[in-house]
């Protein structure tokens, strides 16, 4: 079953932070994107998430161990398993780790688990704010600060060609702008021309000139050959390029160039005189 751990070690003390992960009536203070409020009525809890929808909830904590297992689920009979404990660090610190198993339902693609692991992330993150002095080891790359936005005419057909060859996932999909994430965590908004989208500062859309986006991939050569045979036109094949990546380039629906990228080696060392950084002729 796959799963994802994230892990916090904050200054507060392990009896204070075990008293606050285990009272269910502190869960809408941290996890605000499963439970809005929560309502207890004869020994039993209930959640409504922030959807408006309604859960069985229950907590089996016991102190002694550090161990904290919450159960969630249309019926307590039909509930998930969402397992955490705390305990003393090595540093002196307290520590609390988080596990995510992905839901057995249909509907929950691995798409949608790493959304929902990305936003568990961000949550237990607030824990690290709210008891202080502390650090969080998720296993996720560093959030992207940077976020690539172009302005298009074709905003269905960019979505669709996005999603269908390269994996991401619409996270926001309104008539004047979407908001697309990537498997690794690649961020790209497409606005609505000025006259779509209301906004003058977005002018007329992008015909692709002078911009292109690059997306690494584990094999250049299988990427190329699956896209070109699920119909994707490309402008250049796979090729070994003296900077240490083989690419090749293809290009989406507003004439923006694509170059799936795969690190090979190091680069020439007809370009190494222009590295400014120690090291960055290994990580092009």
């Amino acid at each position: 079953m796959k799963n994802r751990t994230v892990t916090i070690t904050v200054s507060a003390s392990v009896d204070e932070v075990f008293s606050f992960l285990s009272n269910p009536e502190t869960l809408p203070l941290w996890a605000v994107s499963f439970c809005g409020s929560v309502h207890k009525k004869d020994e039993r809890w209930t959640i409504r998430t922030p959807q408006g929808g309604e859960l069985a909830f229950a907590i089996d904590a016991d102190r002694s161990s550090g161990c904290i297992e919450m159960l969630a689920g249309p019926t307590l009979e039909l509930v998930e398993s969402f397992p955490m404990r705390v305990f003393k660090a090595d540093n002196g610190q307290t520590a609390a780790s988080f596990t995510m198993f992905k839901s057995q339902r249909p509907d929950m693609t691995d798409t949608l688990f790493d959304l929902h692991y990305r936003g568990l992330v961000r949550e237990v993150g607030t824990l690290v704010e709210r008891f202080g002095g502390g650090d969080l080891s998720s296993g996720l790359p560093d959030e992207a600060k940077l976020c690539m936005g172009i302005v298009s005419d074709k905003l269905s057909e960019t979505r669709d060609f996005y999603v269908s060859y390269f994996g991401f996932k619409a996270v926001f999909d309104a008539p004047c702008y979407l908001h697309l994430l990537g498997p690794e965590g690649e961020q790209l908004g497409v606005m609505a021309s000025a006259s779509e989208a209301g906004q003058p500062e977005f002018e007329a859309a992008t015909a692709g000139d002078g911009l292109w986006i690059s997306l690494t991939v584990e094999c250049v050569d299988a990427a190329f050959s699956h896209l070109k045979a699920e119909g994707l036109l490309f402008r250049e094949e796979p090729t070994d390029q003296p900077w240490g990546e083989r690419t090749c380039v293809t290009v989406d629906p507003n004439g923006v160039l694509i170059h799936l990228s795969q690190p090979i080696g190091l680069m020439d060392d007809s370009l190494k005189q222009y590295v400014r950084e120690p090291g960055a002729e290994l990580v092009v």
